[in-house]
């Protein structure tokens, strides 16, 4: 059975990690319009900053997928695990993750693109 390479397997998981956060922040984007917050214009700027900059990394990685032939789809999720099918130089391989590592995964991420660490990281490595 084929396996992934290190690149391949990063850039799927972050191609996961990345889909996740962005629903995430378009729900949240669409609760805080609908909410009775006062000063709703600083959190609304936050979440559409950092959907922008989540979109640009999300390009690159898809990008970087195609060069590669590597393709990411969901198949099934339940409350406790989520499916997904990985396609890659003629073969499939099907992985499932955990949905409280997932949740605790994007969460990071989300905070990494609030406090901006996420671009220190970039050009420190």
């Amino acid at each position: 059975m084929a396996k992934l390479t290190p690149e391949e397997e990063r850039l799927s998981e972050s191609y996961i990690l990345l889909e996740l956060a962005r629903k995430v922040l378009e729900k949240d984007l669409v609760k805080i319009n609908q909410s009775p917050v006062k000063l709703k214009d600083p959190y609304i700027r936050l979440l559409e900053q950092s959907l922008s900059k989540l979109s640009k990394e999300l390009y690159e990685t898809k990008a970087n997928m195609k060069k590669l032939g590597l393709k990411v789809q969901l198949n099934d999720h339940d409350d406790t695990f989520s499916e997904y099918t990985l396609f890659f130089r003629g073969y499939v391989l099907t992985a499932k993750y955990l949905n409280a590592h997932l949740r605790n995964q994007v969460s990071h991420q989300i905070a990494q693109l609030f406090t901006g660490a996420r671009q220190e990281n970039k050009t420190t490595s």
